[in-house]
């Protein structure tokens, strides 16, 4: 038996191939958790997708704008 099949069978092998796996799948969800949440933003919370970055609703827009008037109001 020489090293490579004395390294093959090691448990610190197996351990690094279980590692991988489960490291793998991980990153894998993560990317499809990426993917839904942005087509859900997208298809449900009606956001834009102009130039490279995601824009809220023009509903939210214009409740941002009345609320920030109100404060300078309010200051007034």
């Amino acid at each position: 038996m020489n090293w490579i099949d004395r390294f093959i069978e090691s448990k610190s092998f197996r351990t690094i191939i279980k590692g991988t796996y489960w490291g793998c799948i991980a990153i894998a969800l993560l990317i499809l958790f990426m993917i839904g949440s942005f087509l859900f933003k997208i298809y449900i919370l009606d956001y834009r997708f102009d130039d490279g970055e995601l824009h809220p609703p023009v509903e939210a827009s214009k409740n941002e704008e009345l609320s920030s008037m109100n404060k300078i109001l309010q200051i007034c």
